[in-house]
């Protein structure tokens, strides 16, 4: 890519982050949004609730001197809350309480005793160390209780928030959209392409046979899909070599989406605008299928409901699958998945019915019937459909491939 992006070093703090008992959601949420805004992410740290290596990550990361450093977790009440105290050693001044920073915490801490029945004078005195920054610093306003931390160390920018996720991204935000407004953020565009049916090999040497050196270019798999990432800086020259290399994978490649749109966007959509409904029959995979049709708000609009048909008698019971086919052909085949759907459609009234059945593993398989043998089935106004596939990986990846499948055969359907 032509012009050198601002870039950006991350460090997270948390025991909990490394043992295993907490999930980082700030690190991927904080990559995703710089990288959109035209900032090159070059570290995520996760380092313990220890303050010599909490200090080292910090000075490690100012020693690159990025344009932007992101500090979350530590800012808290408990002993192992680390962050202020590191981040002053790390800049090499003293920590002292706040002025502002302590009537943000007062306001806070006055709005948790009245709204929870507390009292104030026990709460305040508890949290009032989350009033001490760093020498230079200023506080940034809290989504909870703890203000944030901005400072600066030579083109550096510094910011501190709480790890609970949704005050770090409340305050991430908050931040962003004053960085926007100083023209911090570069002027740049992302295209992403979405690819299902083919694998990464397929696609990376159609990426290579176009220039593309005006373009910061990434490939993703997951989902059973591939996901071509284009960024680049605005400009009539970046603009064409975009526009080549999207038109050359829409001509070789089985592309479903170049305007950045998922599978469930192009669902939602498809559904939503002709008031169309659909609901799912799941076997192997549980309700996992009904969960990603209904993870976006307003998908009451087209979602009706679902059956998670496990057992041989569910399939005969609720969906009407005939006990003779379910003896002839087994519960993993063409035709028992072709009769959950249709089963699905008719005892749910709606437009569409997806259907999911097959051998997840580990155990289960047999010769004839492999792990990862599924079959999905979409039963619509114009006909019934049902792919077979053979997924590889383990019981959560053959799963997310079934779903998968199924979300794209919804999506050709809808298409005609």
């Amino acid at each position: 890519m032509s012009g050198a992006l601002p870039r950006a070093a991350v460090v997270l703090s948390g025991n909990e982050l490394l043992d295993g008992r907490t999930r980082d959601t700030n690190g991927a949420f904080l990559s995703a949004d710089l990288s959109a805004r035209g900032v090159k992410v070059t570290s995520v740290l996760t380092v313990a609730d220890d303050e010599e290596r909490l200090t080292a990550a910090l000075q490690y990361s100012l020693a690159a001197a990025p344009e932007l450093l992101v500090v979350g977790g530590g800012l808290g009440t408990t002993h192992d809350d680390l962050t202020a105290a590191c981040l002053a050693r790390a800049l090499g001044v003293s920590l002292a309480e706040d002025p502002a920073a302590l009537g943000m915490v007062e306001e806070r801490v006055r709005w948790v005793a009245e709204r929870r029945h507390l009292d104030f004078d026990e709460l305040f005195p508890l949290a009032r160390r989350q009033a001490s920054l760093p020498a230079g610093s200023t506080p940034v306003p809290p989504a909870g209780v703890a203000p944030g931390i901005a400072a600066r160390r030579g083109p550096t920018r510094i910011y501190a928030y709480p790890g609970v996720p949704y005050e770090f991204e409340a305050m991430w935000l908050s931040t962003a959209r004053g960085l926007r407004g100083e023209g911090f953020f570069p002027d740049v565009a992302v295209r992403v392409v979405r690819i299902f049916g083919v694998g990464e090999l397929q696609v990376a040497p159609l990426l290579e046979a176009v220039p593309h050196d005006l373009l910061e270019t990434g490939i993703n798999v997951g989902r059973g899909e591939v996901t071509v990432r284009l960024r680049y800086r605005r400009g009539a020259p970046a603009d064409a070599q975009a526009a080549a290399v999207v038109a050359a994978l829409e001509a070789a490649a089985p592309v479903f989406s170049s305007d950045g749109r998922s599978v469930d966007d192009l669902i939602a959509d498809g559904l939503r605008e002709r008031g169309l409904t659909v609901a799912v029959a799941e076997s192997c995979t549980g309700g996992l299928l009904g969960a990603r049709l209904t993870e976006r708000p307003g998908s009451s609009d087209y979602f009706l409901g679902g059956v998670i048909s496990y057992a041989s008698e569910v399939k005969m019971a609720l969906l009407d699958v005939p006990a003779g086919m379910l003896a002839q052909y087994g519960a993993v085949s063409e035709e028992v998945a072709g009769a959950m759907a249709t089963g699905a459609r008719a005892a749910m009234g709606a437009d569409y019915a997806l259907a999911v059945s097959g051998v997840a593993g580990p155990g289960g398989g047999t010769a004839g019937k492999p792990v990862g043998l599924v079959y999905v089935a979409c039963a619509g106004p114009r006909r019934m459909k049902v792919v077979r596939g053979l997924y590889p990986g383990d019981r959560a990846s053959v799963r997310d491939y079934s779903i998968a499948a199924a979300l794209h055969l919804l999506r050709r359907e809808l298409a005609g």
